[in-house]
């Protein structure tokens, strides 16, 4: 019994390392470029990349990120809080903001639409 709840442990642990090691990564990419990306979105393209090339397992990351998923509403309640804390400045420029959502949005879908009706006529090997 112990020694499967000790070998999920250290499985969950190795997980977090990797995760946290890629949002080191970022932020030390942040400080070194001065660019005005967060270092958490350059841990997750970092991460993103290393999982997609297959130089990190997806095993190895997979014990925390079911966990961090089953939580993930936790995560927009910051972002609400913060929503708050710039209510004046939000009802000062809503109309900007509206007008871009909706534009970009609609930019999205066709975008979507375009490349999905590439794909299915079947020249996605050009690709």
């Amino acid at each position: 019994m112990w020694s499967n709840a000790f070998k999920t442990l250290i499985h969950f642990s190795r997980s977090i390392a990797v995760i946290l090691t890629f949002l080191f990564l970022g932020k030390a990419l942040t400080q070194l470029t001065g660019l005005p990306i967060p270092g958490s979105i350059w841990g997750l393209l970092l991460l993103f990349t290393c999982l997609s090339l297959r130089i990190i397992p997806l095993k190895l990351v997979q014990p925390s990120t079911n966990l961090l998923l089953s939580y993930i509403t936790l995560f927009f309640v910051p972002v609400g809080v913060g929503l708050l804390e710039h209510l004046q400045l939000l009802s000062n420029h809503w109309p900007v903001i509206v007008i871009s959502s909706l534009v970009s949005t609609f930019i999205v879908l066709i975008c979507v639409g375009k490349l999905y009706q590439y794909l299915i006529k079947g020249n996605h090997n050009d690709l």
